[in-house]
């Protein structure tokens, strides 16, 4: 029993790092570097148009309408709100099925729920390349910046579409740029066993 527990718990951990593993593999380049056709799904409030519109500006990648055979599809998605409770009879219910006024969940050891979520995948393989966390407040002084990727938050407090989608845009092409400038590295040439000769050219 215990082993399977054991196993159990090292398949979630080895799920959870591979999500952006295949990117960093030695010798095979970012799909984010290599691409050059990019669709970007419907959002809402119509900020897929202006993404579509930042990223012909940056001219990096081709943004077409068709979703078929493309390298890089860029979506959003809208995550499931946290379930409001409300209190009857000392019991916590779910919202609206009383009369008495809703009860926030505790803050304390809760994980904070973004409003949206922006992802960059590979049409070939659905792998996820970069992904963006909105978060509905200002950043905290004390709170370091987030980095350009491949993980990453956008505070967006008070922010418009066109803003919004701006950032996003942003985030990506600075995440883009530390790929392009980073040091390619190689396979590892594999080397004969010991004791096996080497073939010699004929002269």
């Amino acid at each position: 029993m215990v082993r399977w527990r054991i196993l159990i718990t090292l398949c979630i951990v080895f799920s959870a790092g591979w999500k952006f593993a295949q990117q960093s593999a030695p010798g095979k380049p970012n799909e984010l570097l290599a691409a050059r056709l990019v669709y970007v799904a419907p959002m809402p409030a119509g900020i897929d148009q202006w993404i579509q519109e930042n990223l012909q500006r940056w001219g990096k990648y081709q943004v077409t309408a068709n979703p078929e055979g493309v390298d890089l599809v860029v979506r959003a998605i809208k995550p499931e709100k946290e379930q409001e409770l409300e209190m009857r009879g000392g019991v916590p219910q779910p919202k609206g099925t009383g009369r008495r006024l809703p009860v926030p969940l505790p803050r304390r050891g809760r994980q904070e729920l973004p409003v949206i979520s922006f992802s960059v995948l590979d049409w070939v393989t659905n792998q996820e390349l970069w992904h963006a966390d909105v978060l509905d407040r200002k950043q905290k002084k004390d709170e370091p910046d987030p980095p350009a990727g491949p993980l990453t938050r956008i505070y967006a407090r008070g922010f418009t579409s066109d803003q919004l989608a701006m950032k996003v845009t942003t985030k990506l092409r600075e995440y883009v740029r530390g790929l392009e400038k980073a040091p390619v590295t190689s396979a590892p040439r594999e080397t004969p066993p010991s004791g096996t000769a080497s073939a010699k050219p004929d002269y």
